[in-house]
């Protein structure tokens, strides 16, 4: 993306034309690091969520809210692929116009990611049945650290 930006940067600036290819890909690879985004937020739990409600109920009740918003996020996933996936047949005879990829090519990336997610979801809601809420797994997490810290100094 960097090596995109400097060639199109450089070109208006310096040589007063760009290529044509320079600013669509640039385009490209902020969709794709969006999608890789979204993918590690989701993976390391740091996704906006509405916890306010949720901090003051009961924990069973905390634990049930945690894993149907689970559920709703891997559904995300899963419908992402799905219309994704109905976007190859309908595009994939369609090609960018400054660097001649097809479109089917630019529709695969979300495709797989929202099945990445369904998966990480999917470990995610069997951590809840094992360990219980978000909070219980990281001070389960914080104490083995701390445990494994200990045994370093030891």
């Amino acid at each position: 993306m960097v090596v995109s930006v400097m060639v199109q940067v450089t070109g208006r600036y310096v040589f007063r034309i760009t290529p044509g290819w320079s600013e669509e890909m640039a385009r490209q690879f902020m969709i794709i690091f969006s999608f890789i985004g979204m993918l590690i937020g989701v993976r390391d739990k740091i996704h906006i969520a509405m916890t306010v409600v949720v901090d003051f109920l009961l924990k069973r009740i905390r634990l049930a809210i945690e894993i149907f918003g689970k559920v709703l996020v891997a559904v995300l996933g899963i419908m992402m692929s799905i219309n994704m996936g109905l976007l190859f047949d309908r595009l994939r005879y369609n090609r960018l116009p400054g660097t001649g990829i097809p479109m089917l090519w630019i529709y695969i990336f979300p495709t797989v990611v929202g099945i990445l997610i369904a998966l990480v979801i999917i470990y995610q809601i069997y951590e809840h049945f094992k360990y219980g809420t978000d909070e219980a797994q990281a001070e389960a997490a914080e104490a083995l650290a701390a445990s494994a810290a200990e045994g370093e100094n030891a």
